[in-house]
């Protein structure tokens, strides 16, 4: 299990090191695999930074007698691979593409590792600088060595990228302008005039080095960036395996296809919050990442199907309760990330193993914090950690609790109380719009029936690649899990009314979207797998459902939105509702 200090102490160096103010704003994606968590970051431009390495990796192109920086240009475009950690980015060279794809995956050591494949699309042969300097993506870096042996680019004595093959040329030079490189000053594409040894030491810690191999038509090449302990032991694997891989781990997560929302937006929430349940540090250039952080990011896993993902980090939140690391104040939070756990056998494993502590917090939420609807699957973790004497004392203070803060605390985690003052309250505060600011918000708006329009303004933050940025941090997981609960609760709210657990569908349906088609599918609910889809039959909506498995016992179905005299609790259906407030006539 990983160690809570650790998971918010983050690194020294970012703890201390002053930002460069050029790029505090810089935008990046993460790179994660399923083991480490965040490997490294690729940002706007292509240029890569390794994690804990305070270094960067370009790559330029030379054509004709010039150099054409990377990322460099209005012909620089960038995007996720079908949503997943793998990231593209085009540089027009001439008349068409070299094309760089970045994507992290296991190096045989332990520790991860960044692959670079390039491929050029264009008809002449391109020179290829595979560049490494002095900087990082928050704060300048020190290389006091650097040198090229076969394959390899050394710095400070320890490996950072293999280039597959003995490079044609190197250039060295000091390098203290992030803005404009010495390295590529000390050589000229058309002579390869190299610089005296492919070695440089600078007491000044700014050595660079550029490596130059060519990219002809057809013949791709990959880059290997290591993590700097040692070399890698197993080869990369194809790209179309890394796919398959990643599908596969998301095989069990829940789908929402939206009118007018990005076909891939889901799946870019959900495999990037996969990723930063393996993480053991705070997100690279987040110095604001906190207990709060890390119980979101379990309650999204749990809400999208991945919660046994969530379970260590769970595990350390309840081991800070045994240890009073962790205060009655984060208790509800804690309470959340409970429930995010509870049905996986994963998280019921935790939750036997810290019982005490999973006792203590339910208990404390019930009793100060009431909301309905959680206390069903808080109910659930008692029965399965203290057994069910305890479960059934725990569900005789069910709904005599006062609502106090603990109602806006949950609401953060997608749980909405029955009474909605206290969503109104928080949602309509004075709060800068941020990512997470506007996905608090989409929740609110399901609980009042007032569905905001949030796109446009998550588009503008986001760019092409879909990533957000909280207090340095180029690629939030804290603003995926948030707008990954915003989305769930789009599509089904869970309310408990006299002791009926209410869920009612699709509370997010906007009247733009009438007469267009949406669903979701496999969205845990209530220790069941819920599936509903929406279709038109002229102005008149055709709603489907289906339970994996039983309808839970007590539950009933609505979607007020729609069409308030709609309620069943049969398992699976399909039913015609009336024309909906504001529809066609």
């Amino acid at each position: 299990m990983r160690s809570l200090r650790d998971r918010l102490r983050g690194s020294e160096s970012s703890a201390d090191a002053d930002p460069i103010a050029h790029d505090a704003e810089s935008m990046w994606n993460a790179l994660y695999t399923l083991g480490v968590g965040a490997v490294g970051v690729v940002d706007d431009r292509g240029a890569v930074y390794p994690d804990r390495r305070r270094l960067s990796v370009e790559v330029w192109f030379g054509v004709g007698d010039r150099w054409l920086r990377g990322g460099s240009g209005d012909g620089v475009r960038q995007r996720r691979s079908d949503g997943l950690p793998i990231i593209e980015t085009r540089q027009r060279v001439g008349e068409s593409d070299v094309v760089q794809t970045a994507w992290a995956d296991e190096s045989g050591d332990g520790k991860g590792r960044i692959n670079v494949h390039l491929a050029n699309e264009t008809d002449d042969a391109v020179i290829a600088a595979v560049v490494v300097r002095p900087f990082g993506a928050i704060e300048p870096g020190t290389i006091d060595s650097i040198r090229c042996v076969d394959s390899l680019i050394v710095t400070n004595g320890r490996p950072v990228v293999d280039i597959g093959r003995v490079p044609g040329d190197c250039a060295t030079a000091q390098d203290i302008s992030r803005e404009a490189p010495a390295v590529l000053d000390a050589v000229s594409v058309a002579t390869g005039d190299q610089a005296d040894s492919w070695e440089m030491s600078d007491p000044n810690g700014a050595a660079s080095l550029a490596a130059m191999i060519p990219l002809t038509p057809g013949v791709d090449r990959t880059l290997q960036i290591l993590d700097g302990r040692e070399e890698a032991t197993v080869a990369p694997a194809p790209l179309d395996a890394v796919v398959r891989g990643w599908k596969h781990h998301l095989s069990d997560a829940a789908e929402i296809e939206l009118p007018r929302w990005p076909a891939h937006l889901f799946t870019s929430l959900s495999s990037s919050l996969l990723g930063a349940a393996a993480q053991t540090g705070r997100p690279l250039g987040d110095r604001t990442w906190s207990l709060t952080d890390d119980a979101i990011v379990v309650s999204a896993l749990g809400a999208i199907g991945l919660g046994a993902s969530g379970a260590p980090i769970t595990a350390d939140l309840l081991g800070g309760v045994v240890s009073s690391n962790v205060g009655r104040e984060h208790w509800v939070d804690v309470a959340a990330a409970i429930a995010g756990i509870t049905g996986t056998p994963e998280g019921e494993a935790v939750l036997v193993h810290e019982r005490e502590a999973v006792a203590a917090v339910v208990g404390h939420v019930l009793s100060t914090s009431y909301n309905g609807a959680i206390a069903v699957p808080l109910v659930e973790a008692i029965a399965i950690s203290n057994g069910p004497e305890a479960a059934s004392d725990a569900a005789q203070i069910v709904g005599k609790a006062p609502r106090g803060d603990g109602a806006r605390a949950l609401l953060r985690h997608g749980w909405i109380d029955s009474g909605t003052a206290s969503a109104e309250d928080f949602a309509r505060g004075d709060r800068p719009k941020t990512a997470e600011a506007i996905a608090i918000e989409m929740i609110a708006s399901a609980s009042r029936g007032e569905p905001s329009e949030p796109l446009v303004a998550l588009r503008s933050q986001a760019g092409s690649s879909w990533r957000w940025a909280r207090d340095g941090c180029g690629d939030s997981p804290h603003a995926r899990a948030q707008l990954a609960l915003a989305l769930v609760a789009w599509c089904r709210t869970q309310r408990v009314d006299n002791g009926v657990l209410t869920i009612d569908l699709l509370p997010g349906m906007r009247p733009e979207w009438y007469g267009q088609s949406l669903s979701f599918s496999r969205l845990p609910v209530a220790g069941a797998r819920l599936s509903c889809a929406l279709r038109w039959h002229g102005a008149r909506p055709a709603l489907l459902w289906e339970f994996e498995g039983e309808v839970p016992a007590g539950c009933r179905l609505t979607c007020a939105r729609l069409d308030t005299d709609f309620e069943t609790d049969d398992s699976s259906g399909e039913v015609l509702l009336s024309v909906p407030p504001g529809g066609p006539e």
